[in-house]
């Protein structure tokens, strides 16, 4: 494989994992979810285009956010012209006060994944299944034959035992 389609799949990656978090953010800088599409097709050519320029791989989530920020902003001028927009100085304090809370997000889903790691395969395997979009813990429940009640009660330990790992980690690396 060439290296341009190795930088493709590494690009494409990074950018599915973060492109639920940038069209929130975004969402909050520009007045509709048409908007939003827009900003965020337009930031992900620009990262593309300036991805050979990204030194550190782990930084990815939050050098996109800084295109989207400015790309948001860019968008929200050329609407200038329409009475339901808010002011640049507004936009910059929603984009400066979402900006920390995106990057704890980030910091919270690495804890979760680290604990998540830490679980025994059937545990892991178990919490995954029934958080799955369109799994309820009914039909897992019958899937594999157990009560109900039993799979509920083993969901809720699963998360107690997770939430716990995951504030110890954040607090251990000095994270709110």
């Amino acid at each position: 494989m060439n290296e341009n389609a190795t930088n493709y799949e590494t690009f494409m990656r990074l950018l599915i994992e973060e492109e639920s978090a940038v069209k929130a953010y975004v969402r909050r800088l520009v007045p509709s979810w048409h908007d939003v599409e827009e900003v965020v097709q337009q930031t992900s050519l620009i990262a593309w285009k300036k991805f050979d320029e990204l030194d550190d791989l782990d930084r990815f989530g939050g050098w996109l956010m800084t295109i989207a920020r400015f790309e948001a902003l860019k968008h929200r001028r050329s609407l200038a012209r329409s009475p339901l927009v808010f002011s640049d100085k507004l936009a910059e304090q929603l984009a400066d006060s979402t900006g920390s809370i995106v990057a704890g997000d980030a910091d919270r889903r690495q804890a979760l994944e680290g604990c998540l790691r830490k679980l025994d395969q059937a545990k892991r395997e178990l919490i995954l299944k029934v958080h799955q979009p369109g799994v309820t813990i009914r039909e897992y429940a019958k899937q594999i034959s157990r009560p109900e009640q039993a799979i509920y009660k083993s969901v809720c330990r699963l998360r107690q035992q997770l939430l716990k790992c995951v504030k110890q980690t954040l607090a251990e690396e000095g994270l709110p």
